[in-house]
């Protein structure tokens, strides 16, 4: 079944205001025409509320444009035989092209488009009423249009602002569908949020370089979880404020294993703000199918040879048969005195038979890095959204947390509450949380403060 987006609050108010438009015509006698002031509410209603003030300034000059143009028009058109009716409509064709042109002289190209609708209301109307009073009301109706768009727009009911709350969402699977990606509900709404102060930040699975190329406009304030909790990287600096990863002397071990064993690995390592991914020869179809795969983005650098001493070693990564996996697992879990590793294993994006297994630090955990964001912040509890295994260990950590329709059955049971969808679902309950309407509680949760954190 398709995607199909809720009804947004811009769709909403743009009929409130064209019903205003209508409701002032009708109190006013009805004698105006109100589908010029109801053209100017749909075209000046804007997604931004701070945005508002300076587009109806826009439309006023254009409006003001449109209406001198339009009464010099409509008084050289009243000097035009019946007959020759087709010069009419050149006249009117003709003075498109000052009015467009004003409004580039004036820079202000925004107001091009009502300057248009006012032209063409203002001469080509069959108005009994001389061309002054006809340029003089098609103003007024189009002002008015814009006035109330303007008001509909800043009108909004009074909410608190929880500031006391860091949310924290998943990726794939939470806001970002497979099909979907992010829709422009989530983005237009999550920004508006963003710029209000709300905390929030994402933690996923993937790399920087990965999130980045499918992350869209949001304009994130805080830094990100990313790799599994092994970093924290600020997406406007482009750097990694923290990276948890595996000891010097681990990696040897790891890596002189692996070569025994005559398997290839990816090498991911943090070297002065980038991250490097070493290789070397591919010994299945699988690893090579996907470094063919993701070695074109440009967000990702992939380097053949040995990794310099001095990287941080993030992870390893391995394409292997499942019976390989298990005794890598095996062998380096018996390795591993110091209890250092953590194996992840993930068959999604493999044939079967076949999976990635990753190697971290134990701490390179999302729950982990989020209390590590948590203890740079003003903000002293969590909301987390969580979709599969990955979230687990967050969602258990956090004072409230949802999984998403889809979830895992352990994110599931992770979590305090389930959604009824992903994405839209997730942003939605983030706005009731942060700007709750006065007669709305917050979930006991939140209010008795932190829950018993489950093992």
């Amino acid at each position: 079944m398709g995607y199909f987006p809720k009804i947004g609050m811009r769709m909403i108010k743009t009929a409130v205001a064209v019903a205003i438009c209508f409701l002032v015509s009708i109190l006013t006698g009805g004698d105006g025409k109100p589908i010029f002031s109801g053209i100017a509410a749909i075209i000046c209603m804007q997604p931004y509320v701070e945005h508002s003030v300076d587009v109806a300034f826009n439309r006023v000059i254009g409006t003001v444009i449109g209406a001198v143009f339009g009464l010099a028009a409509a008084t050289l058109m009243l000097k035009i035989p019946t007959e020759f009716e087709y010069l009419k409509y050149l006249v009117v064709s003709l003075a498109i092209i000052p009015v467009l042109y004003t409004t580039v002289i004036l820079k202000k190209p925004g107001a091009s488009a009502l300057a248009g609708v006012v032209l063409l209301s203002i001469t080509l109307t069959n108005d009994a009423a001389p061309p002054i009073m006809n340029a003089l009301n098609r103003s007024i109706e189009t002002i008015v249009g814009i006035l109330v768009s303007l008001g509909v727009n800043m009108a909004h009911l009074p909410r608190r602002r929880e500031k006391d709350f860091l949310f924290v969402s998943g990726f794939d699977g939470a806001i970002y569908g497979e099909k979907t990606g992010i829709t422009p509900y989530c983005i237009f709404e999550l920004n508006q949020l963003l710029r209000d102060g709300m905390a929030f930040t994402i933690a996923t699975e993937r790399t920087p370089a990965s999130l980045m190329a499918d992350l869209g406009s949001i304009n994130f304030e805080l830094p990100v979880i990313a790799m599994d909790g092994a970093v924290l990287y600020d997406m406007k600096e482009k750097r990694y404020l923290a990276c948890h990863g595996l000891s010097k002397e681990m990696t040897t071990r790891i890596e002189d294993f692996l070569s025994e064993q005559d398997l290839h690995y990816f090498l991911n390592v943090v070297w002065q703000d980038v991250l490097l991914i070493y290789y070397h020869d591919f010994k299945n179809e699988e690893e090579e199918k996907l470094y063919r795969q993701l070695r074109l983005s440009p967000h990702r650098n992939y380097v053949y040879g040995e990794r310099p001493e001095d990287g941080n070693v993030v992870y390893f990564l391995l394409v292997v048969e499942d019976e390989v996996a298990d005794l890598v697992t095996e062998k380096l879990t018996e390795m591993d005195t110091d209890q250092e590793l953590l194996f992840l294993r993930d068959k999604t994006e493999t044939p079967e038979g076949f999976c990635h297994l990753k190697i971290y630090h134990k701490n390179a955990t999302k729950e982990y890095m989020m209390y590590k964001l948590l203890e740079t912040m003003p903000q002293k509890k969590t909301v987390v959204f969580g979709s599969n295994r990955n979230d687990v260990s967050m969602m258990k950590a956090a004072d409230l947390s949802f999984a998403t329709v889809d979830a895992t059955e352990d994110a599931i049971q992770a979590a305090n509450y389930q959604l009824k969808g992903f994405g839209d679902s997730i942003v939605r309950t983030i706005l009731h949380l942060y700007e709750p309407l006065p007669w709305q509680s917050l979930p006991k949760e939140l209010r008795e403060g932190k829950k018993k954190k489950v093992d």
